[in-house]
């Protein structure tokens, strides 16, 4: 991985060079180089260091002279050489490793040398130069680095002062970017001394034979000579233009980078995601090249390996993810399928589904197979539903909830909307429907349609309607009920009319034998009631008591027409609520007080805890005393003497709460469901007198105010009764 991460980092130096191009150096900096010209005057390589002594003469104007050479030989002529070093500008002589890693430095003889300094570079892995070490150690003493030495020597401080981290070059260009001058040429005295006034000259090999020669980004055809490299270091570094690092960047991109793969990029399908990577690598070029100009150099290498490997990492496990996903849905949708075939079918034929080899770890093609055979299933079950839609169910339509449109009806439908409709060619949208309603609603029917509701997905109450045909009174009721089918998003409608014909007429029927019961049977009752009473006031004894009977046997039975009178007309909506406001503390005091007479001859306290004043309720106040009232003679019945019975009342925010609690021998569990139902006395106190209506008409009266009445299953003893009624805030 180092390797790859190195090789991105150098390929990417080197396109940067290329994008930027050459550069003008330094023209304090001036390179003699020993040419081919040279060798052919002077002979072969190496020169005479006399010839070097004559070249020093030559140059005693300038700044700081810095020989690319090493003298690590003395030779005869040395004295010269040395003599010329006392008279000469500061001279940097180099130094460089053999393969032994002994440091060559220049001999002892030539001591008037200002310094030495180390010409070692950094190859690349493909042989390009592309950096260079500040210091190198050499016998635990420090040895700067040749570029470095010139310019101590001439008194410039620079801002390298560490050797952790090696010198990155700033290349300028190729091959003679810096000033050149031919060793020959000035050895001759053609060029002024005064040309090099005050600057940098470095002396070294410039002919190809003498192979000290290197390739850089911007000569990979022709090497560059040393020399003009240890020129580039010199100048990058009088410049400040050596190449520097973000030490953080790699850390700072990686972080960006697993950021977008955690936190972006799995809610990102996978073409934005590619183009959001390329979109990041064309800005990072951009600002790669905008920092070269300003000689900082971005590692590439880790950022752009750390998401191509992300990426590919995404891409991979989204595969095995949506591999993954996929076998499992398959399995679930086999398992869902045989489990729901298997609650749908008796038998299904074998030849169509297999339940017994449903899938659990096999390949796609089982699960392929598998799903062709739930098709065929799938098939039967469709044409049995279609013939029970056509002929066996009563009218069934299904409508779009958001459009109103038509999905599906069956054949009993159409023959109904046809035959009570104008419009016999089209099926009604959801709205005709509605207004179908409305416009028949039937006569007596206390329910009305909730529209509204039924658009917001609640479940809305059975609607009669009243329709003609042939002459005739016909009543249908209507069910209408919200369909949401949540894993394929849809909202409906669903309508399901039924023919209640007969069942009205039976209740005219019931509704005419209450009127009977009512005013045929009361009346010879109140005459046996009335001679009774007259018998109880004249006769004696066993006959007095013969006649009592009578009166208490009559009036029972005329509390048992009462009673079920008024649940009658309640059932039926023959005794209309009146509503107006009330104060409920009110109807308490007035409920306890029609039962003080029971209560006190069973010596049993009636307790009221009420506020001092409430909210006012609008309702029929007669119709709540009774509830009230029933309650609380049932209390008094059931509760033993030397008891007590509490009326309590709370307001809330919606609703108001009246509880009836006694100490009585309670409900048990399994009685406490029937217990509103209508003649149901309980398994309690059989012997306690009643018809077991009381509880049915309290039930009514509370839901006819859109209440409710409960009994508390956690009473400790005794029971407790509470009606909750709706608080509809003040008037």
């Amino acid at each position: 991985m180092g390797g790859v991460v190195s090789v991105l980092s150098d390929k990417a130096m080197d396109n940067l060079f290329l994008l930027r191009g050459p550069a003008q150096p330094d023209q304090a900096i001036i390179i003699i180089g020993v040419d081919e010209a040279s060798l052919e005057v002077l002979g072969s390589w190496p020169f005479s260091r006399r010839h070097h002594a004559e070249l020093l003469n030559r140059l005693e104007k300038a700044k700081v002279i810095g020989f690319d050479f090493l003298f690590s030989e003395a030779t005869d002529q040395d004295m010269w050489m040395e003599a010329a070093l006392q008279s000469s500008p500061p001279v940097i002589l180099a130094s460089a490793r053999n393969y032994r890693q002994q440091v060559l430095n220049p001999t002892p003889l030539l001591a008037n040398n200002a310094g030495t300094g180390h010409i070692e570079i950094i190859l690349g892995r493909n042989g390009v130069v592309r950096k260079t070490n500040a210091i190198i150690n050499e016998n635990q003493l420090p040895l700067p680095a040749f570029a470095l030495s010139m310019l101590q020597v001439a008194g410039i401080k620079t801002d390298i002062t560490t050797a952790d981290d090696p010198i990155l070059i700033n290349y300028y260009g190729p091959e003679n970017s810096f000033l050149y001058l031919s060793y020959i040429d000035v050895l001759q005295g053609e060029i002024p001394k005064d040309f090099f006034q005050d600057r940098f000259v470095l002396v070294g090999a410039q002919a190809l034979g003498i192979g000290d020669s290197h390739i850089t980004p911007f000569s990979k055809d022709r090497p560059t000579p040393g020399v003009e490299i240890q020129a580039t270091i010199l100048n990058n570094i009088l410049a400040k233009s050596h190449f520097k690092l973000l030490p953080l960047f790699s850390g700072i991109s990686i972080g960006a980078i697993a950021f977008l793969c955690f936190f972006v990029w799995p809610a990102m399908n996978e073409k934005n995601i590619l183009l959001t990577n390329i979109a990041l690598v064309f800005l990072f070029t951009i600002f790669s090249f905008i920092l070269f100009h300003k000689h900082i150099f971005l590692n590439p290498g880790p950022p752009l390996i750390f998401l191509a490997l992300t990426f590919l990492t995404h891409l991979a496990m989204e595969r095995i993810w949506t591999a993954r996903e996929l076998f499992r849905e398959l399995t679930l949708l086999d398992h869902q399928l045989a489990t729901q075939l298997q609650q749908v079918y008796t038998n299904i034929p074998t030849r169509f589904f297999n339940l017994q080899t449903t899938p659990a770890k096999s390949g796609i093609r089982q699960h392929i197979s598998q799903l062709h055979a739930s098709v065929k299933v799938l098939g039967l079950q469709h044409h049995f539903i279609e013939n029970l839609l056509r002929e066996e169910l009563p009218p069934l339509i299904l409508w779009d909830k958001n459009s109103g449109i038509v999905i599906i009806a069956n054949s009993m439908f159409h023959a109904f909307w046809n035959r009570h409709s104008s419009e016999q060619s089209t099926l009604p949208n959801l709205d005709d429907f509605i207004h179908l309603i409305h416009t028949n609603h039937a006569h007596g029917n206390t329910i009305q349609f909730d529209f509204d509701g039924l658009l917001k997905g609640n479940q809305t109450s059975p609607v009669d309607i009243c329709m003609t045909e042939l002459g005739r009174k016909k009543y249908y009721r209507v069910n209408m009920t919200p369909v949401d089918v949540a894993n394929i998003e849809f909202n409906g409608v669903l309508a399901v009319v039924t023919d209640v014909t007969e069942i009205k007429e039976l209740e005219r029927l019931k509704d005419e034998i209450v009127s009977i019961v009512s005013h045929e049977l009361k009346l010879p009752l109140t005459a046996i009631l009335g001679y009774g009473e007259i018998l109880t006031d004249s006769l004696q004894n066993a006959e007095k008591k013969y006649a009592e009977e009578i009166c208490s046997q009559a009036k029972r039975l005329n509390r048992l027409i009462e009673d079920f009178l008024d649940v009658a007309r309640l059932e039926h909506g023959s005794r209309k609520i009146k509503k107006f406001p009330m104060a409920l503390v009110r109807l308490i005091r007035e409920a306890t007080k029609g039962v003080s007479i029971p209560a006190e001859k069973k010596s049993i306290t009636v307790k009221e805890n009420t506020p001092y004043q409430t909210t006012p309720f609008i309702g029929d106040y007669s119709l709540l005393l009774q509830a009230l009232f029933n309650l609380l003679d049932n209390a008094i019945k059931f509760s033993p003497e030397n008891t007590q019975i509490t009326v309590s009342l709370v307001e809330e925010i919606d609703q108001f709460v009246i509880c009836v609690a006694d100490q009585g021998p309670g409900i048990p569990v399994r009685s406490q469901e029937e217990i509103f139902n209508k003649f149901n006395r309980g398994l309690e106190a059989p012997e306690q007198d009643g018809f077991g209506l009381g509880l049915s008409f309290v039930k009514q009266v509370v839901e006819k105010h859109g209440g409710k009445i409960l009994l508390m299953p956690e009473t400790e003893k005794g029971a407790t009764f509470c009606m909750t009624l709706p608080n509809t805030g003040k008037l």
